[in-house]
This record gives structure tokens, sequence and C-alpha cells, in this order.
């Protein structure tokens, strides 16, 4: 879930960054989509990530899961 000020709608497409702590570089994701708005917040699928990026954001996902399991 994103929270924004800016007005969004569904469908619309975006480059973004997510940056996380512990990496040097923020995950580069090429294109999300918005699938759905609510108030002021929304949510986003990945549709293009380079393999790479793909890769260290599944191993930041397997990070959080074992941080909320301990």
């Amino acid at each position: 879930m994103i929270e924004t000020d800016l007005p969004v709608v569904v469908g619309a497409s975006f480059e973004c960054r997510i940056y996380i702590p512990g990496l040097d570089w923020p995950l580069r994701i090429d294109e999300a989509q918005v699938r759905w708005v609510k108030a002021k917040t929304f949510g986003i699928q990945f549709t293009k990530v380079q393999p790479d990026e793909e890769a260290k954001l599944k191993q930041v996902i397997v990070n959080l899961n074992a941080e909320r399991a301990a």
C-alpha cells in the first residue's frame, strides 16, 4: 500500500524505486501498474522487473519474513 496526496487512477503505469535499509542502491522496478485506489492510498503490481532486481526483491522478502517469524 502506498500513500499519496497526488491523484492516482487505476491502470496508470510508472517506474519506481524502492529504498531498502542495508542495500547500497534502491531496487528499480521498470514498470508498476496501479491496481486499486482507496482515498489517499493505492496498491500496485510490478509488471516489468529486470531479473537481477527481481532476485534482490525476493531476497528482501525472505529477510522480512524471517524477521517477522523471529
